[in-house]
C-alpha cells in the first residue's frame, strides 16, 4: 500500500505542481494533513515551494518536485543504453551514407525501440483493445515510465509522465518517434502521439481510437 507521501509525489509528477488545497482534494485528505506531508517532503529535499500571490486574500504556495524528487521516478536508461550501443555496432557504412547526424540518431533510436518491443512483446491475439492498452501501460512502467491509461469517449488514452525516450532527441513537431514506435509495435494498433506541455507539466500522451479515422491506419509502425 502506498504511503500518503508517495501519493503526493505521484500527484506532483502528474500535475507539475499543486497547492495544499489541490493535494488535499485530490487525495481526499485534510488540508492540515496535506500541508504536514508537503512540509516534510520539502524538508527532505524532494519538493520545493513557490509563493504565489492571489488577486484577493493571502498568498498561497505551489509545490513541485525537485531534481531529487524526480529521482523517485527513475527512468530505465540502463536498458535503453545497452540497446543503443548494440544498434550502433550493427550499423553498416551503406546504411548511414548521406545521413545527417540527426537522421543517424533517429535511425538508431527507432531500431532500439524495435528491439525493446521484441523483448517485451505480449500476445495480442484474442485480446480486446482495452486489455492491450492495459498490458502496454504495464510494459511502460517496467521500462521506467510513469504511465497510466483511461477510457475516453472514442477509445483510450495513455499518458507517460516519465518517457525514457524524451531526452534522446530534440523536441519535434511529430512528437517522439522512438516512443511511438514502441507503443504501436506492442499495441498492434494505430496510436496518435501528442506532447502535453503547459509550463507546469510535460508528458507523452497517446490517443488510441476504437475506430481509427482516415489516415490513422498509417500511424501503425511496422518492424
Amino acid at each position: 500500500m502506498q504511503t500518503t507521501k508517495h501519493q503526493i509525489l505521484e500527484l506532483l509528477k502528474r500535475t507539475g505542481c499543486a497547492t495544499v488545497e489541490e493535494a488535499a482534494g485530490a487525495l481526499s485528505i485534510a488540508s492540515m494533513t496535506a500541508r504536514q506531508h508537503l512540509v516534510g517532503l520539502e524538508r527532505d529535499g524532494l519538493v520545493r515551494s513557490e509563493k504565489v500571490k492571489r488577486p484577493m486574500g493571502r498568498p498561497h504556495f505551489l509545490y513541485s518536485l525537485t531534481s531529487k524528487g524526480e529521482e523517485m521516478f527513475p527512468r530505465r536508461f540502463d536498458v535503453l543504453a545497452g540497446l543503443l550501443v548494440d544498434e550502433v555496432s550493427r550499423l553498416t557504412p551503406e546504411e548511414i551514407a548521406g545521413l545527417t547526424p540527426d537522421e543517424k540518431r533517429s535511425l538508431v533510436i527507432l531500431r532500439a525501440a524495435d528491439r525493446l518491443a521484441e523483448r517485451y512483446r505480449f500476445p495480442v491475439e484474442g485480446l480486446g483493445l482495452e486489455a492491450r492498452v492495459s498490458s502496454l501501460t504495464n510494459v511502460l512502467q517496467v521500462i521506467g515510465g510513469f504511465a497510466e491509461w483511461l477510457p475516453t469517449a472514442g477509445g483510450y488514452e495513455i499518458r507517460d509522465y516519465n518517457c525514457v525516450f524524451a531526452s534522446l532527441l530534440p523536441a519535434q513537431a511529430d512528437g517522439c518517434p522512438g516512443h511511438l514506435r514502441l507503443v504501436t509495435q506492442l499495441l498492434q494498433w494505430p496510436a496518435r502521439h501528442e506532447v502535453v506541455s503547459d509550463g507546469r507539466l510535460q508528458c507523452c500522451r497517446y490517443v488510441i481510437a476504437v475506430s481509427p479515422g482516415p489516415g490513422e491506419e498509417g500511424l501503425l509502425s511496422h518492424g
